[in-house]
């Protein structure tokens, strides 16, 4: 019996920076695997005929969804693996219920977003920026207002995969972990080392906000004017999740105080108004939404994937229909 076919759709520029040649060669070795030549990415019909004979796919950003015609051309197909995060616009709605099996590497990129995230937390409370801005102007600054992560608390909200990778990352650090999480119990945020709390809490009682909700209608502007205003003076507000999730102009009211830092790798809009105060105040870090990067973990997250299915093995990062609407 012959290899089984697994189809990548993904454009060759993308595929060379999220798909390591070692990986690459562990898929091959399973299956007859074919790759879109093209530097860009294919049309339905295009996709059509690469997957007719397929029985796994490698998806990423831009590709096609798997829609219904799709799943009537290609009979043989059992799983979709993205190689990337949210696959809420790569399933068709009625192409749920085909049988095909959908993963996602959301949880690769959650540890990229992690990482950048344990660096604002870190540059926040030694307050690098204002160093480096005193450093380049010449200026003396107070080495006193440096501090440590030892016995912090730190409020993270949601119990997403970024925030329990941020909760992990922080263990080390003698930190108090504060967790917003409706869908978590006290029992649960116990067993990841945290303790549950609300919104209101975490604002009055964290050295460090972090906020890895997804975007949702129950999350809009979930952090607003009486949580910024609740805060202690000196707090780090860190947004690596989207820009609607804190209320901005209450955020930027707090700013123009001085009393906090922020850092904001996502914005609403996104990038920011051109005359956003966010742009001006020294007390507001930037980034253009590099949190989650595009790595070569996404690859070898749906590769491992694939691999599982080859070996009869359930996978791991399975995404279903019920978990739409409590996740990004």
């Amino acid at each position: 019996m012959g290899k089984p076919k697994v189809a990548i759709l993904i454009r060759k520029p993308l595929r060379e920076r999220i798909l390591d040649g070692v990986d690459l060669s562990k898929l091959e070795a399973a299956a007859d695997v074919e790759v879109n030549p093209h530097e860009r990415d294919l049309s339905e019909d295009e996709a059509i005929e690469m997957l007719r004979e397929a029985e796994g796919v490698m998806s990423s950003w831009g590709t096609v969804p798997l829609t219904r015609a799709i799943v009537e051309a290609a009979p043989s197909l059992r799983i979709w693996a993205h190689a990337a995060g949210s696959v809420k616009r790569m399933v068709a709605e009625d192409a749920w219920d085909s049988g095909v099996a959908v993963t996602s590497a959301a949880p690769a990129i959650a540890d990229d977003v992690a990482e950048i995230t344990m660096a604002f937390i870190t540059m926040g409370l030694r307050n690098i920026v204002h160093y480096m801005r005193g450093m380049a102007a010449n200026e003396p600054v107070d080495k006193d207002d440096a501090r440590s992560l030892y016995r912090k608390t730190v409020g993270v909200i949601s119990a997403s995969h970024v925030g329990r990778r941020v909760i992990e990352l922080l263990r080390p650090y003698d930190t108090r972990i504060l967790l917003y999480d409706p869908f978590v119990s006290e029992d649960q945020a116990a067993s990841l080392g945290a303790e549950l709390a609300d919104l209101d809490k975490i604002a009055r009682e964290s050295d460090v906000v972090t906020c890895h909700a997804p975007r949702l209608p129950e999350t809009r502007h979930m952090l607003g004017e009486r949580h910024f205003r609740a805060m202690r003076d000196d707090a780090v507000v860190v947004n690596t999740s989207r820009g609607d999730n804190l209320d901005e102009s209450a955020l930027i009211g707090e700013l123009e105080r001085g009393r906090l830092f922020a850092f904001l790798d996502v914005a609403s809009p996104e990038p920011p108004a051109a005359d956003s105060p966010l742009r001006r105040l020294p007390n507001a870090a930037l980034t253009p939404h590099i949190a989650g990067v595009k790595s070569f973990r996404t690859g070898a997250m749906a590769v491992e994937e694939l691999l599982r299915y080859f070996a009869g093995e359930p996978q791991v990062h399975r995404v279903t229909r019920e978990m739409l609407p409590t996740i990004a």
